[in-house]
């Protein structure tokens, strides 16, 4: 098999619905499993009105969408996917979960087909071992939302094949995305740097910024949309699931998270998190997140003066955060994870919203003296 034509996503939530939608632009008939009788066809019934949506806007003619909508189907059984050239599977977080269903899959499909998973942080080795073809197998870290993003990491899991990196960059450029490959290693290169980001943004707060200001000064900087609003964006009760997962979740600044996890607060999908979410999508700071800030500073050993709230400027703000960007890429670099500073500064312009103009972290950090 030189290209893939037929394809299964596994997971019918946010982010399989997504990838779906993405590799049936790419001209692959697609099939959407889901084990949960019911999800998979709601996904296909999304993928349609996403499709109509699309050619409202004169982003696609109607008859392509009609067209498109004929190559996608549902199904609650596997044996539907057993004659698909790529299974990419987009599944809860859980080493345990996705090894189970990559020994299953092995057993399900042709034995020529590839498999993918779509994890943002586990061991991609350890779930290829779950096979007897762990050279056809992969990591494709799509980002969210998947049909939005222009950015996909490769993995190169390892015992994965040349053949099986050549046909899966292939399908990431038919899918009109941007692939960075990368080695097996906590969080790949987005995610492992991200957290770096992310952590020293609590950090912040646990000091004496409030998220707003953190937000503005990045914002101010460059960026898209500041840490908060991004994770609130993501899901809060996510990324805390993943801390735990890491086993870090006793750190001071994730535990901050965790604390308004407790509280219900999951972010977007919640109407507040970080912030509170308005229905006109306003974003406005939360007295009760202030409070469980001021409640929990002192616990972070890293600050400067421990226990003492203080003002941070916002360039502080935007050199020990972008500082923590570029600290970690040289890290990841050095590891062996990225191949390049190129292909760092890639993932964080195209994935992250790092401002382009600036070059992306690593070019940003050499220019400016941070690393």
């Amino acid at each position: 098999m030189t290209r893939i034509d037929r394809a299964a996503v596994v997971g019918s939530g946010h982010m399989g619905r997504g990838i779906a939608l993405s590799l049936l632009r790419a001209g692959c008939d697609i099939v959407l499993y889901d084990s949960a009788p019911g999800r998979a066809a709601d996904a296909v019934a999304w993928i349609g009105s996403e499709l109509d949506r699309q050619a409202s806007k004169g982003s696609l003619y109607a008859d392509e969408a009609t067209h498109l909508r004929a190559r996608v189907r549902a199904t609650d059984e596997m044996i539907d996917i057993a004659d698909v050239d790529l299974v990419v599977e987009a599944i809860v977080e859980n080493l345990e979960a996705k090894r189970a269903l990559f020994n299953q899959l092995d057993d399900a499909v042709r034995p020529d087909a590839l498999l993918a998973t779509n994890t943002s942080t586990l061991d991609v080795n350890v779930i290829a071992e779950a096979t007897h073809r762990q050279s056809q197998v992969c990591g494709l870290h799509f980002f969210s939302p998947a049909h939005v993003q222009k950015l996909v990491e490769v993995i190169d899991a390892r015992h994965t094949s040349a053949h099986t990196l050549e046909v899966v960059l292939d399908l990431v450029e038919r899918m009109g995305k941007t692939a960075v490959v990368a080695q097996v290693g906590y969080g790949f290169i987005g995610n492992r740097v991200f957290d770096a980001y992310v952590l020293q943004a609590l950090r912040c707060a646990l000091e004496g910024a409030s998220p707003g200001q953190i937000d503005a000064a990045l914002e101010e900087f460059g960026f898209k949309m500041g840490p908060f609003r991004v994770m609130d964006l993501v899901g809060l009760d996510i990324l805390w699931h993943i801390r735990r997962e890491a086993g870090d979740s006793d750190e001071p600044g994730w535990a901050l998270l965790g604390d308004v996890v407790a509280r219900g607060d999951l972010g977007t999908k919640s109407g507040a998190g970080w912030f509170a979410h308005g229905k006109d999508r306003s974003v406005t700071e939360r007295a009760e997140i202030a409070e469980l800030i001021l409640a929990a500073r002192g616990t972070d050993r890293n600050a400067p003066v421990a226990g003492e709230s203080r003002p941070l400027s916002e360039d502080e703000i935007v050199t020990r955060c972008v500082g923590a960007l570029a600290a970690e890429g040289q890290h990841v670099l050095s590891e062996g994870i990225a191949a390049s500073a190129e292909d760092v500064d890639t993932v964080f312009v195209l994935g992250y919203g790092f401002p382009a103009d600036k070059g992306g972290p690593m070019a940003y950090g050499r220019a400016t003296g941070l690393i």
